[in-house]
């Protein structure tokens, strides 16, 4: 768009609003440690109401926090994980497939969860006959073992 719309001081209000809301958020549960010998000043408060740490505490958050644990900044340590994210969630399910293969010819990829093994969902047999009406009928071809060199049979 060349041109944005234009939005009175409600409607901007309010989609500042829901983008520091997206931005703020987080989910699951998990215990922090501030990993510094001072008072940390947190940006929003943790699911406990805690809005300062001391040194060496510990206090409950969401990942929003995680940004935080190693890296550069190193100022908190992740301690436990008390509730799972829902995206882990939603891996766990997928993971558990009825109908699978495990491929043995691929080389092992190993994450921080663990090896991971790759694996081939069994698929619907494809009918050998693509035609989508079966009573249409298609001219008889003979074929010889050179698949190039193909006789068309017609009845007349």
């Amino acid at each position: 768009m060349k041109y944005a719309p234009k939005m009175n001081r409600f409607e901007k209000r309010e989609m500042k609003y829901a983008r520091l809301q997206k931005d703020m958020g987080g989910t699951g549960l998990f215990v922090y440690e501030n990993n510094t010998d001072g008072e940390l000043n947190l940006p929003k408060k943790t699911s406990s109401g805690v809005a300062k740490v001391g040194p060496r505490q510990r206090f409950q958050g969401d990942s929003y926090f995680k940004m935080w644990v190693g890296g550069n900044i190193n100022l908190l340590r992740l301690v436990e994980e008390i509730q799972p994210e829902e995206g882990r969630k939603h891996l766990s399910e997928e993971k558990t497939m009825s109908n699978s293969k495990l491929i043995l010819d691929q080389p092992d990829c190993i994450t921080k969860e663990g090896k991971i093994e790759r694996v081939v969902v069994d698929e619907k047999q494809q009918k050998l006959n693509d035609s989508h009406n079966p009573s249409q009928k298609k001219p008889e071809v003979l074929l010889t073992e050179d698949p190039l060199d193909s006789v068309e049979i017609i009845f007349g």
